[in-house]
């Protein structure tokens, strides 16, 4: 087929999650035959000329809020697919409502990612099905060596994500020396330096996270607001890290326990055939 994939960021613009989880699955989909196209807030409206056999439409909030016309274009195309990464409350509720009810399929990260949508926007989220964010498993293993660092976080530094929460959590467990990883606003990292034990590592390569969560005993989220999957923590379960903080709030530790080991082992790694399996499915 021959597919727009419509988000707003790559790789090439933002190193998260969701720009990862597109990237695999879009490198999946070439291996499978189909010609993809990546369209994101950037690109030039040239290739809206062109006609496409599916549009897959990921995070627009970007896309939604500063070029609302591609939103209204997508609307207007025969066959798409809503690949749902956050919590999307950018959307007008009417909007909404309209991206999701003309999907074929309706595809989030976890069970806990489509049930509090279902409890925030209404029951309305019939065409639904749960692939989990692809991980490669060759990757993100445990090991039996010797767990040096006591906690962990890794990841953006934000409000949401719950920095306020590492610092009580570091304030509550002296004894325990926390490293930070990632990156985010000044004055978050300054109040996080402040703190006796906690030390703020910087920025690194998602080359370098493996061998980082293999040698920590524990790591630390305790975000404000729901996490659909979070690629973290699923990253630091198969690299046999104890996860600690708001547990109920994170999809992948929730879809870990619901799962067990194994099965969320497996998920996680097929991931992006799983995806396209989905979607064949309905357009082949």
């Amino acid at each position: 087929m021959k597919i727009l994939f419509v988000s707003d960021f790559s790789l090439a613009h933002n190193a998260g999650g969701a720009q990862v989880s597109n990237d695999l699955i879009i490198k999946e989909g070439i291996k499978r035959g189909h010609k993809i196209t990546e369209f994101n807030f950037d690109t030039s409206s040239i290739k809206l000329i062109e006609r496409y056999d599916l549009v897959i439409n990921s995070n627009l909030e970007f896309i939604y809020t500063k070029r609302p016309y591609i939103f209204h274009w997508i609307m207007q195309q025969p066959k798409t697919i809503r690949f749902e990464h956050d919590s999307c409350q950018y959307f007008h509720p009417e909007d909404r409502k309209k991206i999701f009810g003309k999907s074929k399929i309706n595809l989030f990260l976890s069970e806990h990612h489509l049930e509090y949508f279902k409890r925030d926007y209404g029951n309305h989220f019939h065409n639904a099905a749960i692939v989990l964010d692809p991980i490669d498993t060759d990757v993100f293993y445990s090991t039996k060596e010797e767990r040096t660092i006591d906690t962990l976080y890794c990841g953006f530094i934000h409000t949401l994500k719950g920095y306020i929460n590492l610092i009580n959590y570091a304030r509550k467990n002296p004894e325990e020396k926390i490293e930070v990883y990632g990156w985010g606003d000044e004055i978050a990292i300054k109040k996080l330096n402040a703190e006796t034990n906690i030390e703020f590592k910087g920025k690194v390569s998602h080359e370098e996270i493996p061998n980082l969560f293999r040698k920590t005993k524990k790591v630390f989220h305790s975000p404000i607001v729901e996490e659909p999957f979070c690629r973290m923590v699923a990253e630091a379960i198969l690299c046999g890290c104890e996860i600690v903080g708001n547990l109920e709030k994170i999809g992948s530790w929730l879809e870990h326990k619901r799962l067990g080991a194994e099965e969320f082992k497996n998920r996680c790694q097929f991931a992006t055939e799983e995806f396209w399996k989905k979607i064949e499915s309905c357009y082949q």
